[in-house]
């Protein structure tokens, strides 16, 4: 059964704190906004940042599944720094 429902993350746009988690239907969801919250670390209205739930641990996660990187090694049957032309 396919996903109609997401949560949404809304934060304080200055500090990170999390302001609220609201579940949205996919058709309805709205990430960017202009409106304020108040925030309770700050004791003022700050800007929201709304993101999906789980989005940044998803993206942490392929992150780690991606190859190491090695450094390049020179051919060997060349000497460095030629090239042909």
């Amino acid at each position: 059964m396919p996903i109609t429902e997401v949560n949404i993350i809304s934060s304080c746009g200055k500090c990170g704190t999390e302001i609220e988690t609201v579940t949205v239907k996919k058709d309805n969801m709205m990430l960017f906004t202009k409106e304020h919250a108040w925030c309770s670390k700050c004791q003022a209205d700050r800007p929201q940042v709304r993101d999906v739930a789980g989005r940044k641990d998803s993206i942490e996660q392929e992150r780690k599944s991606y190859p190491k990187a090695v450094p390049a090694v020179p051919f060997s049957d060349q000497p460095s720094g030629s090239a042909k032309g």
